[in-house]
């Protein structure tokens, strides 16, 4: 679908759908006489469209499938948009949307507006999904907005994510998105605190009444130690990223197992009742581990170098059996991943220093119908996704999980749900 800005030789379209009762039921109630459109149209035409405002024609290849404006609303703009009624059920109105946000969202505005009848709830649903949050609704008419750009003021709260380093993380990105997509007047900074000022940093949360942080390497069991609330998903981790400052106390939660799982479900795997192959033990693998069990996989198996004695501990506050081997046995490996449904790779094999290497021999090990996760994401396609792909086998990288993750966090300082579609086209992952 293109947009094609109208001119006063384009009237003809225009009129189209003022003058169709079914079109303009939707919208004023009642089709417009003559010189009503001619009224509508000599307004139009006096929007500056240098500045992005204007009446846009909708094309799909050579046919006009409906019309969308920008429209001058105070110092903002108004969003709106009419289909021909034989496009109505093609999906139109939701793809038209999209294109007028993009528009708008590159205007010097600090919101877009719409108005719709609250009857209407298929394009309230379009609205939502771009963005847009009701402000209220009056009779026959439902007032929407959406924040652009927020004025930081004396009220503006603050979150952020703690660990060193940290100023590659694209974690600010992700949830000041977030913030300015539902309007929300908070901000989140990245602190680079070193370990022996991590104390001096709990006692600045609690002075700045800072509303909550992420927290990463190398502090993520460390920070438990000063918290006064551990979720249960977090203590059977023995790891916290995720702490919300609330009623004069710190809460600690645990994201990661249910944010992986989160981009599972978006690729449509389902691990209720499934055998499950973990290589790695370390924090990621722990959360990981504990929200399959806590999700009702049928058996957890993991391989690592080394003893872990938290597994042991896992066993026996959890139904779902886990089982430790080592990696050095790459026979029994090969056998177990015979019946298996998902393998994750939770170690750093795959990246920098190691981005040759993979714990997996060959794809031998790969047979028809595993799935395969790697929970590195830089790079995007490791040695044994490159494996996966080669074999045909359904994959995926980091990327969805540190997403879901932040949605996760999002989710728990603020009890709303994170608008992903915007993070995604935010963080190029769209």
């Amino acid at each position: 679908m293109k947009l094609q800005l109208m001119t006063q030789n384009d009237f003809k379209y225009l009129e189209k759908l003022y003058k169709n009762p079914k079109v303009m039921k939707q919208i004023t109630g009642y089709p417009l006489e003559q010189y009503e459109c001619q009224e509508r149209l000599e307004k139009i035409l006096s929007w500056d469209n240098q500045k992005g405002y204007g009446y846009f024609m909708a094309f799909d290849q050579q046919q006009c499938i409906g019309m969308g404006c920008l429209c001058p609303f105070q110092k903002d703009v108004e969003v709106g948009y009419m289909i021909y009624p034989e496009y109505w059920e093609q999906g139109y109105g939701s793809k038209l949307c999209q294109l007028l946000v993009e528009k708008a969202l590159k205007m010097d505005v600090k919101r877009i507006v719409a108005y719709i009848d609250p009857n209407n709830k298929a394009s309230l649903k379009i609205l939502i999904k771009n963005g847009f949050h009701s402000v209220y609704t009056k009779g026959d008419e439902q007032f929407l907005e959406r924040k652009v750009r927020l004025d930081i003021t004396g009220y503006t709260g603050l979150y952020g994510i703690v660990a060193n380093p940290i100023k590659h993380s694209f974690s600010p990105k992700m949830h000041n998105t977030a913030f300015q997509t539902l309007g929300i007047d908070d901000v989140y900074l990245a602190f680079e605190v070193e370990e022996k000022k991590l104390s001096h940093f709990i006692t600045s949360v609690k002075t700045l009444n800072i509303k909550g942080f992420n927290v990463s390497m190398p502090y993520k069991i460390k920070i438990m130690d000063y918290l006064d609330e551990i979720t249960p998903e977090a203590q059977l981790c023995q790891a916290v990223n995720t702490v919300k400052y609330e009623n004069d106390k710190l809460i600690g939660h645990i994201s990661d197992g249910k944010g992986f799982f989160m981009a599972c479900e978006e690729k449509e795997w389902f691990i209720h009742n499934q055998k499950i192959v973990v290589l790695g033990a370390g924090g990621a693998a722990s959360a990981i581990i504990v929200e399959a069990a806590l999700q009702g996989a049928r058996e957890i198996i993991v391989y690592n170098r080394s003893d872990k004695p938290f597994i042991r501990e896992l066993n026996e506050q959890l139904e779902c059996p886990i089982i430790l081997k080592t990696l050095n046995h790459l026979d029994e490996l090969k056998e177990d991943l015979k019946d298996t449904y998902l393998l994750i790779q939770t170690t750093n094999v795959g990246m920098a220093p190691y981005k040759d290497d993979c714990l997996i021999p060959d794809s031998s090990y790969l047979l028809k119908n595993l799935k395969i996760a790697d929970i590195i994401y830089n790079p995007k396609e490791t040695k044994l996704l490159k494996m996966a792909k080669e074999k045909g086998l359904e994959y995926m990288n980091g990327e969805g999980m540190i997403l879901y993750q932040g949605a996760v966090s999002f989710e728990f300082w603020t009890r709303q749900k994170m608008p992903i579609n915007e993070v995604k086209k935010a963080l190029g992952m769209e």
